[in-house]
This record gives structure tokens, sequence and C-alpha cells, in this order.
């Protein structure tokens, strides 16, 4: 017994631990400061205006994950595996390419908003005035630099630097609108200033931890196409998701109406927890194993990682048990029913958080984003279906179990191409050796 309690200890407190713990804070934090950023402007701007802002800022995180194409999980990649090789001319080449590119496709994309700034203001935006449209043109140069460069701070493994990346944006433009509010002068405009204001710190803060010095580096042809080879599919992979990710209130509002979609929001929101613990253990466990170059040392990485998920789902079945009064002292008696939905919503994360150590070893160890990119689309048909047909029969629980069924899937197929390349391979080349 003593020894499963050290066993524990260690992997409680290990650096892999650690680093999660560093980097789910953060985010908690983030989703915290972002959460009262929207309780006060909802309040302060008419219901009107308050759509506006929403549908812009929503529009901003689309096209910032559009222009990605994976070019995000190709520099962890990358930096990371050159890092560990002490060789920093590759390692700054990789990163300036990524740059540029990423650059490239964010003005491509800022000036085509810009240029047909009322129609997208009118049909994405449910504005009458283009100028929306050009703050959304304006924003998202910014804001691909905050997602971006806090990829690259975790490829160097600087988590906490890349939490304070995610924070100083978030914070400030929090404190500005305060400021806006306490003055008496917050409006619809003075809004966006606030998250302006807010992404441009965050830049200044970009540059304090990382500088210019990838700027002088000069990648050749090779260096872009081996990049945009790797980081395609899981760019493909994360358009997709993108998609998807917003399909199930889509298709809840209009297939049940608005009471379903304010029953399913409160689960929605709770379970939003879950998802950043699980991108932030797999964006700990990202530069680790693309370092390492060794099946062996990756075999044994991966087992315990995945013994690394097993407090986090005894969680999960703790938070389901005490699910009722969690919801109803929090939210009040009139989300009762959401209750069920919740503890349903919490049992079909459990197979996607057992998914972060496989999906990490088939892109980082394996190299093999393609399986990614390809499930993607299967992805994106299999919750329009499925979510079609449990809809209209089980109302805001359809959607949970789409997922329950999408991420068990999504575990028995990246954890087969992992077992067999890992065990079924290592026992037939044993074998063959003998």
């Amino acid at each position: 017994m003593k020894k499963y309690y050290y066993k524990a200890k260690a992997l409680a407190t290990s650096k892999t631990a650690t680093d999660t713990y560093v980097l789910f804070a953060g985010r908690l934090l983030s989703a915290f400061l972002g959460f009262v950023f929207v309780l006060i402007i909802a309040r302060a701007l008419s219901v009107e205006e308050f759509g506006i802002y929403s549908a812009a800022a929503n529009l901003v995180a689309m096209m910032v994950a559009f222009t990605d194409i994976g070019l995000s999980t190709g520099v962890v990649n990358f930096v990371a595996e050159f890092r560990a090789k002490k060789d920093k001319r590759r390692e700054l080449e990789y990163l300036k390419a990524a740059v540029v590119v990423r650059v490239i496709l964010i003005i491509i994309a800022s000036l085509i908003i810009a240029i047909f700034a009322k129609f997208i203001a009118a049909n994405f935006i449910a504005a009458d005035d283009k100028i929306y449209a050009y703050w959304v043109a304006v924003l998202i140069l910014g804001f691909f630099a905050w997602d971006f460069f806090q990829y690259v701070l975790q490829a160097y493994k600087r988590f906490l630097a890349s939490v304070i990346v995610d924070n100083v944006l978030v914070f400030i433009r929090l404190i500005v609108v305060l400021i806006f509010v306490w003055t008496g002068t917050l409006t619809l405009a003075n809004t966006f200033t606030a998250y302006f204001i807010g992404i441009f710190s965050s830049l200044i803060t970009i540059v304090y931890f990382l500088g210019f010095d990838y700027l002088k580096a000069r990648p050749d042809k090779k260096v872009y196409i081996k990049l945009l080879k790797y980081s395609g599919w899981v760019g493909v992979n994360r358009i997709m998701s993108s998609i998807s990710g917003r399909l199930d209130v889509l298709m809840l509002a209009s297939l049940s109406g608005a009471l379903a979609v304010g029953t399913y929001s409160v689960p929605q929101r709770l379970a939003m927890f879950l998802s950043i613990l699980t991108a932030s253990y797999g964006s700990v466990l990202a530069p680790r194993l693309s370092s390492m170059g060794d099946k062996e040392k990756e075999k044994s990485y991966i087992l315990k990682a995945t013994l690394g998920t097993l407090p986090i789902i005894v969680g999960i079945i703790l938070w389901i048990i005490i699910a009722h009064p969690f919801i109803t002292i929090l939210f009040g008696d009139k989300y009762a029913e959401a209750v069920i939905v919740f503890q349903i919503y919490a049992l079909s994360m459990i197979p996607f958080i057992l998914t972060a150590p496989s999906v990490a070893a088939i892109i980082y160890s394996m190299k093999r984003t393609r399986l990614i990119g390809l499930f993607s689309f299967f992805q994106i048909i299999l919750v329009f279906v499925l979510n079609y047909i449990f809809i209209p029969i089980y109302g805001p629980i359809g959607p949970t179990i789409t997922f329950g069924i999408l991420h068990t899937i999504l575990l028995i197929y990246t954890w087969y191409f992992v077992i067999k390349h890992y065990f079924l391979n290592s026992k037939t080349q044993t074998l063959n050796s003998k």
C-alpha cells in the first residue's frame, strides 16, 4: 500500500503535474476574468449592443482559428525537437517560418474583412454600421499573436510565461472596462477599445518574454514545406473542431428553443473547465513527447501520462455525485433540470480526458497528424447527424449523448494507433529479432 502511495505522490508532484497545475490555474483565472468582463458589459450595454459585441468577438476567434492551419502545433513540435538537439539555428528558423506564414494569412483575412466590411457587418455581426467589421479586422491582427505565442512559450516549457500572456489580455481589458463604468462612459465603441488595449498589452508582454531574435533567422524553402506539411492535417482538425464545437448550441436553439438552450448552457459552462484541464494537460505533454526521440522512453512516458488522468477522472465522479446541491445552490432551483444534463455531460468527458495522452502521442511522437485531420471530417458529420437525431427526442440531453458517443469513438480510434505503434509493433520486432 505504501508503494502505491509513493507512486501516486511522485505522479502528483512531478514536473509534468506541476506544469499542468500552472496552466490549468492560469486558464481558470483567465476564464473567470473573462466571465466577469462579459457580465459587466452585458449589464451595461443594451441587449442589441451586447449581441453585436458577442458576434464580433466570436468572428475574431473563428478567424484566428481558421488562419492557424495547424501552425501552432507545428511550432511546438519543431521548436521542442530542435531545442532538445541543441540546434538553435533550426529552432529559430522554424519559429520564424511559422510567424511569417501566420502573419501573411492574418493580413489577408483582415483585408478581406475590411474590403467586404458592409456585407460582413450585416451578415455575420448583425450590425448596420460597418465600423464593427473594421474593429474585427483590427482585433484579429493582434489577437492572433496572443493565441499563437502562447504555444511558442509552451514549446519552450515556459508555462508560467504562457499563463501571464494569457491573463494580461483579459485582466487589462477588465480594468479598462471598469474605468469606463466608473466614469460612466462605457459604450459599445469603448468596449472594443478595452479589447484593443488588452491585446496591445499582451503584445508588449510577448515581446518581453521572447524578444526579436527569431526574426534574424533565414529559413529556406524546405523549412516552410516541412512546417506546412506537418501542420496541414492538424490545421484541418482545428478548423473542423471550431465548427463542430459550436453546432450543439446552434442546433439546440433551432430544434428545441431557448428554454432548452438555457438548461444546457449551465452544464456546458461547467464542463468547459474540464476541457481547459484536458487542454492544459495536453499542452504539457506536447513538448516532452516532441523532444524525446526514443520509442521506449515515449512508451513509458505515455503510460505515466495516462495514469496521470486518473485523479481527474476521480474528481469528475465526485463532481457528478454532488451535482444536485452544487448546481441548485450556485445557480438556483430553477436550474434543477440542468443537473441530469450536467451529469451525463461530465460522464461524456471521461473518455475525452483519456484521449489527451493518445492524441499527444500521435501528433508529437508518432508524427501522424493526418490521422487527427481525417478524424475531424468524421467528427463534424457525426456531431451534426447525432444532434439531429437526439435533440428532438431528448432536448438538452441530446448533445451530451452525442459527445459521449463521439468521445468514446475518439478514445478507441486514437488508442488503437498508439497501442499498435508502441506495443504490438514492439512485440513483433522482439519476436522477429529472436
